[in-house]
């Protein structure tokens, strides 16, 4: 079948489902919204794999469908289209634009080079390594915000065909995901399945015991994306190639007051966590913070020679848009999946798989909770899931960390969609990252990241969490 006919036929079919479930009798438990969610969930993802139409037209779904058949109000579908995640993206997106409009980033990739070298595959792992990182200490969004526009400055430069570019870009958006895993902060269910632990079992994970457990899946896995992006998906080769940067000269006044900017913005991303806990309710977030670096930005002179601001409307608005309009969908079907119950019942409808043996029982939560998450919220996961598998655990007689730990690693994994988190959308904004190339590189990255949430959390979990 050419590649045509599969979208055609992801059309149909996905429109076929979504009629079936609006027109049939909703399956036992769930309620009629629900259903429709499930019907309407299962067209979009289709929608997405197969590029059956553009991918953020397929994100407007919701805003169309869920009013008309009753299962969310405009203003409230509306409202993940303004995520504050969606600022931040933007926030950060500007940033970037001014980096690059100022010239920083060909000086700050020149800096990594130096240091890589330029061989295909040693650059891309020295990109990996320095946003997993960076990935420790802010979100993961914000480390993938920060590395992205640095990464593409390198791809932009390179000779190598078409295989080095979008595996640099995944690489970034990969490593922040996986760095985020090695750290408390790194990653929203991180931290839920501390809070759980603590309220429901007594047990209490600090930063230095989650490193204990995170720094080593970081270990395993990031290596074996590496292997997987540049000897098995893209096949970088071995030769050193011309990257095309030539010497930066001397640093402008524009390239300094936006480092200025850029480094003060990641340092307050930093410092924003211990703040929260310093000043309860303070009123700083990470959104806010772009937002405030966005119009820093459009106020500053560039200084020298050069009498514009640092940035101009003319050069922000040819930002990717449609990125987005793209999450704003992702969360847009997350919050119905939340609202109508169908993510508990789907929690609910696991406890089925309780009578498998232990290691296979923990695999295939993971793996429910990994394809579910490409489409949902990985937060949404952990939450839906980390009470489901507790209770399991109880019922078979196995402790509950031994459930729970692998569950909480398995809702940060999503590797082939761009809605699947938010550094996949992040570097999707970029020419190189095709919604084809993303899914050949995750679909084996996101059976290899479950595979080590099993295994690590299984193993060294109980090791370290319990006395």
């Amino acid at each position: 079948m050419t590649e045509i006919t599969i979208s055609r036929a992801a059309f149909w079919g996905g429109l076929l489902i979504a009629a079936a479930t609006v027109i049939m009798p909703a399956t036992p438990g769930l309620s009629s919204a629900a259903w429709a969610v499930a019907g309407i969930g299962l067209m979009m993802g289709l929608w997405w794999v197969s590029e059956a139409i553009p991918l953020p037209a397929t994100a407007l779904v919701p805003l169309a469908l869920f009013p008309l058949l009753g299962i969310a109000s405009i203003e409230r579908l509306a409202s993940a289209y303004a995520h504050p995640l969606i600022f931040l993206f933007l926030g950060g997106f500007m940033i970037a634009r001014a980096m690059e409009r100022s010239r920083l980033h060909r000086r700050l990739a020149l800096a990594i080079l130096s240091r890589a070298g330029n061989k295909p595959a040693a650059v891309v792992a020295a990109m990996m390594t320095a946003t997993a990182f960076l990935s420790l200490w802010i979100s993961n969004t914000a480390a993938a915000m920060v590395m992205a526009p640095i990464a593409a400055s390198v791809a932009a430069t390179s000779r190598d065909g078409d295989g080095f570019a979008p595996a640099l870009m995944l690489g970034v958006a990969y490593a922040a995901t996986i760095g985020g895993m090695g750290s408390i902060i790194g990653t929203p269910p991180n931290a839920l399945f501390a809070a759980y632990m603590s309220d429901v079992h007594g047990v209490e994970i600090g930063f230095a015991e989650w490193m204990a457990v995170g720094l080593p899946i970081v270990a395993i896995l990031l290596p074996l994306t590496w292997v997987v992006l540049t000897r098995v998906t893209f096949r970088l080769g071995l030769e050193p190639f011309a990257m095309g940067l030539e010497p930066c000269g001397p640093v402008s006044s524009s390239e300094r007051r936006v480092g200025l900017v850029a480094a003060a913005t990641a340092i307050a991303w930093i410092v924003r966590p211990a703040l929260d806990r310093l000043v309860p309710g303070f009123p700083i977030t990470d959104a806010g913070i772009a937002m405030t670096a966005a119009i820093a930005l459009f106020a500053i002179p560039a200084g020298g020679d050069d009498q514009r601001r640092l940035l101009d409307w003319e050069t922000a608005a040819g930002l990717r848009w449609d990125v987005l309009i793209l999450f704003g969908g992702g969360l847009a079907l997350a919050a119905a999946i939340s609202d109508t119950g169908l993510g508990a019942w789907i929690g609910a409808q696991a406890k089925a798989l309780q009578d498998l043996p232990e290691l296979a029982l923990l695999m295939a939560f993971a793996l429910i909770i990994v394809y579910l998450g490409e489409l949902a919220s990985n937060t949404a996961m952990a939450a839906i899931f980390l009470p489901v598998a507790g209770a399991m655990a109880i019922g078979i007689g196995a402790d509950p960390l031994t459930f729970t730990l692998p569950v909480a690693l398995a809702a940060s994994i999503g590797f082939m969609l761009p809605v699947a988190t938010p550094p996949n959308a992040i570097v999707f904004g970029n020419p190189a990252v095709t919604h084809g190339r993303m899914l050949r590189a995750g679909a084996p990255l996101d059976l290899i990241g479950a595979a080590v949430a099993v295994a690590v959390g299984s193993i060294l979990g109980p090791a370290i969490f319990l006395p």
